[in-house]
């Protein structure tokens, strides 16, 4: 059993290297998102992306990621299958064995049967992005994604919904709220 004070050695190695790879990661700049969600128009970095990327930085300065599921809930969403798994993350550093973990729910909703994909997807790349404070140039704070090209379109599905939702008096009322002269 280790000291207080050689944990605190093995620690402080730990640090280091993440705080490596965080250099590593800003000399790369903000990194250009890959994907592109077609039905609500905005661009996103890939889980194929995040491990590519962190595959050639974990190697670099030795560190080593897994996880273990520790809850998987199911629920109902209505139209959608919803899942909420609950991860702990385990970063080791490679070289004395030493690691910290880290609890993340994700969320995932689909039609299909994508939603526990969709959770597991959302808690690695949350747990890499605030980890490491990966810049992709997002913004959560944000009431909506942009498309790549800045500008906020409707896709003819969402424009036939709306339609569908809003008529007369209702419709005009939804186009100034958003400071629309048209849903197109």
């Amino acid at each position: 059993m280790e000291t207080k004070t050689e944990v605190l050695a093995l620690n402080a190695k730990l640090q280091i290297k993440k705080n490596a790879l965080r250099k590593m990661l800003k000399e790369k700049g903000v990194l250009k998102k890959g994907g592109v969600n077609e039905y609500s128009k905005y661009s996103y970095f890939t889980e194929a992306q995040y491990k590519e990327l962190f595959t050639e930085l974990f190697s670099e300065v030795g560190l080593e990621l897994k996880f273990t599921e520790l809850e998987y809930i199911t629920f109902d969403a209505g139209k959608s299958n919803g899942r909420m798994p609950k991860l702990m993350f385990t970063l080791m550093d490679i070289d004395t064995g030493y690691g910290e973990e880290t609890v993340i729910t994700g969320e995932g909703l689909d039609t299909g049967d994508k939603a526990g994909y969709k959770a597991y997807t959302g808690a690695l790349k949350y747990y890499l992005a605030n980890t490491f404070m990966v810049a992709t140039g997002d913004d959560p704070e944000k009431d909506t994604p942009t498309a790549k090209t800045g500008e906020k379109k409707a896709t003819p599905k969402q424009i036939e919904f709306l339609r569908a939702k809003y008529q007369g008096e209702n419709f005009e009322k939804l186009l100034k709220a958003n400071n629309l002269e048209k849903l197109e």
